[in-house]
């Protein structure tokens, strides 16, 4: 007696997920076009705005300039914008659909993003060496203000991926839910 395959499940049109085949030509589910794109919009977005945030605040606190728009769309802003767009996205990465808590998405973004400024510290601390510079008890104010700040926009990061990981979550049990 053979066994017949299993059907595959029923997803929803419009929900946040696909059935796609796989390399071994399993039928794997992943995220619709779609959830992908408005996820990865998201994140990028909050970690961008969140970047230029805290450059804005860092330079206007402790460098005693105030920067405007020009300063913060220049392609210095873009970069910054672009590096503060990595956190989320690799926070999602790390953690998406395994249903953690928001504890744990807190710690990983902390980690994450002391990660990216330890190495961003690093890298102006040579730089300046190179350069025959010193550094004098304001850089490691500085360094401490630029961590405490990344802390702090770490939480929001872990908010942000915490909520959107739920939300797709809460997406795919309500559209499993057998129709009447």
């Amino acid at each position: 007696m053979t066994e017949r395959p299993e059907p595959p499940p029923q997803l929803p049109e419009d929900g946040p997920t696909e059935l796609a085949e796989g390399r071994d030509g399993e039928l794997v589910e992943r995220l619709s076009t779609g959830t992908a794109t408005l996820l990865l919009a998201w994140l990028m977005g909050i970690g961008a705005a969140s970047a230029l945030l805290a450059a804005w605040v860092f330079a206007a606190v402790f460098l005693r300039q105030r920067l405007d728009l020009d300063d913060l769309f220049s392609v210095v802003g873009f970069y910054v914008a672009l590096f503060g767009a990595a956190g989320p996205t690799l926070l999602w990465l790390t953690g998406r659909a395994q249903g953690h808590s928001l504890a744990w998405f807190a710690w990983t973004a902390a980690k994450i993003g002391l990660v990216m400024i330890g190495g961003t510290i690093g890298i102006a601390v040579l730089g300046v060496l190179m350069l025959g510079g010193g550094i004098g008890p304001g850089g490691l104010v500085g360094a401490l203000a630029l961590i405490g700040l990344t802390l702090a926009l770490s939480v929001l990061w872990a908010l942000a991926v915490w909520s959107a990981d739920r939300y797709i979550a809460r997406a795919r049990v309500d559209g499993e839910a057998p129709s009447p």
